[in-house]
């Protein structure tokens, strides 16, 4: 594979270094400094490599997701907020879903999850959880500050979550991983 390398930028040589000994990295730099076209050679050079991978390219805006889908295109590549990301990925676990948001409800530490009334294991009965653009968490419906939230929380409580996104997905790579709280 490293003869198909050559002429990658040496921050990208040094990525697929940590890439190849299945190790975690971290690509900083201040705005401009082009992190996004190495983000673009990652996923390039990994696709040109093992072109039936599948690769999550996770950012935290709608315009970063276009500016990433207007570079790359490719049918294993899947580009998507950390909200959409996070959302496809807890979304079909309802019963994992209803018990911590019933619990963080009845915690009423977490901004945006507080009812006046305290709420049993069945107040979700009959509801599908769902994410929408406003909240009205008495139907069920959550939006982007709760989805950050609740899968943290599923996350760190359900590991085989984790797993899951891992055998989803070869590569994980998040853009504005600071903006971030979920990590597996």
């Amino acid at each position: 594979m490293v003869e198909r390398r050559l002429g990658l930028e040496d921050e990208v040589q040094q990525i697929f270094k940590h890439k190849d000994n299945g190790s975690d990295f971290l690509l900083s730099g201040g705005a401009g400094s082009g992190k996004t076209f190495s983000l673009v050679e990652i996923i390039n050079q990994s696709l040109l490599e093992n072109p039936t991978d599948r690769i999550a390219c996770i950012t935290y805006t709608n315009a970063a997701v276009n500016e990433i889908e207007g570079r790359i295109q490719h049918a294993n590549l899947i580009v998507s907020t950390i909200h959409k990301f996070l959302w496809d990925n807890i979304k079909s676990f309802q019963i994992e879903l209803k018990k911590v948001l019933t619990e963080l409800i009845n915690e009423k530490t977490h901004k945006g999850l507080i009812l006046s009334e305290h709420v049993d294991s069945d107040f979700f009965t009959g509801k599908t959880i769902q994410y929408k653009e406003y909240v009205l968490i008495k139907e069920g419906i959550i939006s982007h500050d709760e989805i950050l939230i609740l899968a943290n929380i599923m996350f760190e409580k359900y590991p085989k979550l984790c797993r899951i996104v891992q055998d989803k997905f070869k590569l994980i790579l998040i853009d504005e991983y600071q903006d971030s709280v979920t990590r597996c």
